[in-house]
């Protein structure tokens, strides 16, 4: 039923003019925006932490509308990804800094760290594109045909794909092979995460970009792959090398070096922050007041 339902939405997206299945995407993104309250909600806090407390409110909530409306229009290059191919990703990924990347993989593996931002999938695309390998996590559907449909045409334009529930020794061979894995930071496993400072308040974040990295003492790269403009199928990904020096403590060099992605992280998220996707909270504060009125009163 999902790979028809796959087919179906793909099919349309890719036979409406993509101006055309751009602005019907907006306008259902932001419907959901205010269909959806929690996500609303939590996205609009999500967004004050990033805009700071003295922002006026329209200017936080317009920002959140545009986050639904964006991921809506993401999720058209998603249906459309099936058939892009090399001279398109090369049309679409607007990037010239090669030299440094290059030469950070001379001695060792890259973790790309990202965040549910722009369109990532293009970013990957183009370093494969490049003649660079690279891994790419990614969660499986229970449907063999959808998988075959998803990754594989992922796989067509040179990534690898690692399945997500069996990531770790997938992922510690590729470094170990000079590869660039890309992995995804800002949705932690439940009821988990490193606790860091972002936007000057404590967030919880994934852990395994800075543990893998430094099991496989890999170089650290944040990554962020923009949209061109609102309107634009084009993309300009923007890098920003983190360096780590390890202290030996494994426990403190993955908090620490957590805090150093998204320290890199945040300036990058801070130009364009209505193109970050994030529907859930992540800072601590806000989730503070839901488990405060959700724990259950004591016996008196």
């Amino acid at each position: 039923m999902l790979y028809r339902l796959f087919r179906i939405a793909s099919a349309l997206a890719q036979a409406a003019p993509l101006p055309v299945a751009y602005r019907v995407a907006e306008v259902c993104g932001a419907a959901v925006y205010y269909l959806w309250s929690g996500g609303r909600r939590r996205c609009i806090q999500n967004m004050r932490h990033v805009l700071g407390p003295n922002a006026p409110q329209h200017a936080v909530e317009h920002l959140a509308r545009r986050s639904f409306a964006n991921y809506a229009v993401y999720l058209i290059d998603f249906l459309r990804f099936t058939e892009v191919d090399a001279p398109e990703v090369d049309r679409r990924v607007l990037f010239d800094g090669w030299s440094p990347l290059d030469a950070a993989r001379e001695d060792r593996g890259i973790v790309f760290v990202t965040m549910h931002y722009g369109n990532w999938d293009l970013g990957a695309a183009a370093v494969a594109q490049h003649g660079t390998p690279i891994s790419v996590i990614a969660d499986t559907f229970a449907d063999a045909r959808l998988n075959d449909l998803v990754l594989g045409s992922r796989r067509a334009l040179g990534m690898e794909i690692i399945p997500a529930e069996r990531m770790g020794p997938s992922i510690l061979r590729a470094l170990k092979n000079r590869n660039i894995v890309a992995m995804l930071i800002d949705v932690p496993p439940a009821n988990e995460g490193v606790e860091v400072e972002f936007f000057g308040e404590t967030i919880a974040v994934h852990g395994g970009p800075a543990r893998i990295a430094l099991r496989a003492n890999a170089n650290v790269v944040a990554a962020l792959v923009a949209r061109e403009d609102e309107h634009s199928d084009r993309v300009q990904p923007v890098l920003a090398p983190v360096p780590f020096t390890p202290s030996g403590d494994l426990e403190r060099d993955v908090r620490d070096l957590t805090q150093a992605i998204m320290r890199a992280l945040e300036p990058l998220v801070a130009r364009q922050p209505e193109q970050w996707y994030i529907f859930r909270s992540l800072w601590l504060a806000d989730r503070a007041p839901l488990t405060a009125s959700t724990a259950p009163a004591s016996a008196h």
